[in-house]
């Protein structure tokens, strides 16, 4: 649907949420938080739409924000880094798995203690997108609001905490191998980003999803494998990605929709609480099964979504690719096979006495 549609009775709420923003992202720059053009204008708009200050993201937000992410982390695939992520395959794999045990133990427990049912749980459970595990979770008779109320809640408790763990905790951030020093070319970099524009929207229209992040990854580092010089992106357009990010998350929030289901939204966030440690936890462990960097490890299981963690990554120096690797082959697996766990583990559970008397009990 083109998002120019509703402009017009939109205006007030982008114009409204741009005045919020932004003076929020200059707050948080100023108090030197992590990721501050994303968090500050995630927060502020957040907050006053549920107040009722009804806000929205400015048309095309995110895809703008995710071609100029993607076209600043594709200079990050150089030969030599593609050639060291062919080697982490057992630790993406294994990263893989985790996540969806993770999100399977946190499904049963939050429809234990909440009352909702084990097909809403299990999709709002496993960190896909929002929008794809609404569609599967109706797919599967489930409820899709308990699912997108979840999601909603975990990515943002992801982006808040992560960071803030990762910068002030102690845990070493080991700084990305091979970091890219190009110069900057203003004529190379604006028809880098539209042909990105144009071949990211076409993805998406062919339901690529996250079309508009990942066609710039990979048009950028095939150009880089190849030997082609691209231009560096500078941090001002990189700082503007976050506070894309920023309204787009913050406009989810709508109030109407919340207050719907205010009485899932204690469970909701405390299962996001549960899958995150446990994601860390888990995380962790990779690291030193793996040798790798604990900070990278982290953030790799982070139960966010792709362009959150990838700019976390971008943002705090650590190994980008390798964080792209693991949250990419995620991506495709979650996309891919949830659907087939989720029979699976059902088949599982419908021979167990105790779920079947549960079931029968909701």
């Amino acid at each position: 649907m083109n998002e120019f549609t509703n402009l017009k009775p939109q205006m007030p709420g982008i114009l409204t949420a741009l005045a919020v923003g932004v003076p929020a992202g200059v707050l948080f720059a100023w108090l030197h938080t992590p990721i501050p053009w994303m968090l500050g204008p995630m927060i502020a708009v957040a907050s006053l739409n549920l107040m009722g200050v009804t806000m929205h993201s400015p048309p095309y937000a995110r895809q703008i924000g995710q071609v100029i992410l993607g076209s600043a982390v594709s200079l990050y695939f150089t030969p030599p880094v593609v050639a060291a992520l062919a080697g982490n395959l057992p630790a993406v794999l294994a990263a893989t798995v985790a996540v969806f045990v993770v999100g399977i133990f946190g499904a049963l427990t939050l429809s234990k203690a909440s009352g909702v049912d084990w097909t809403s749980t299990f999709f709002a459970s496993i960190p896909g997108g929002a929008m794809a595990m609404a569609v599967l979770a109706d797919r599967y008779g489930a409820q899709m609001s308990p699912v997108a109320v979840a999601h909603s809640l975990r990515v943002s408790v992801v982006v808040i905490i992560i960071p803030f763990l990762l910068t002030y905790s102690g845990i070493p951030l080991e700084a990305a191998a091979y970091k890219p020093d190009l110069p900057l070319v203003p004529m190379v970099l604006a028809l880098w980003l539209i042909v990105s524009c144009f071949l990211g929207e076409l993805s998406e229209r062919f339901h690529f999803h996250n079309g508009c992040l990942l066609v710039p990854i990979f048009f950028g580092a095939a150009l880089t494998m190849g030997g082609v010089q691209l231009s560096s992106v500078p941090h001002s357009f990189t700082d503007f990605a976050q506070l894309m990010f920023g309204l787009v998350l913050g406009a989810r929030y709508e109030r109407a929709f919340f207050a719907r289901h205010k009485l899932f939204i204690p469970f909701a966030l405390l299962n996001s609480l549960f899958i995150l440690v446990a994601s860390a936890i888990a995380g962790s462990a990779l690291a030193w099964l793996f040798n790798l960097p604990i900070a990278t490890m982290i953030i790799a299981t982070s139960p966010g979504g792709l362009a959150e963690m990838t700019l976390t990554a971008q943002a705090l120096h650590i190994s980008v690719p390798l964080v792209v690797a693991f949250h990419l082959f995620r991506v495709v697996v979650v996309n891919m096979g949830t659907q087939h766990i989720f029979l699976a583990v059902s088949r599982l559970l419908a021979r167990s006495p105790h779920h079947a008397t549960q079931t029968r009990e909701h």
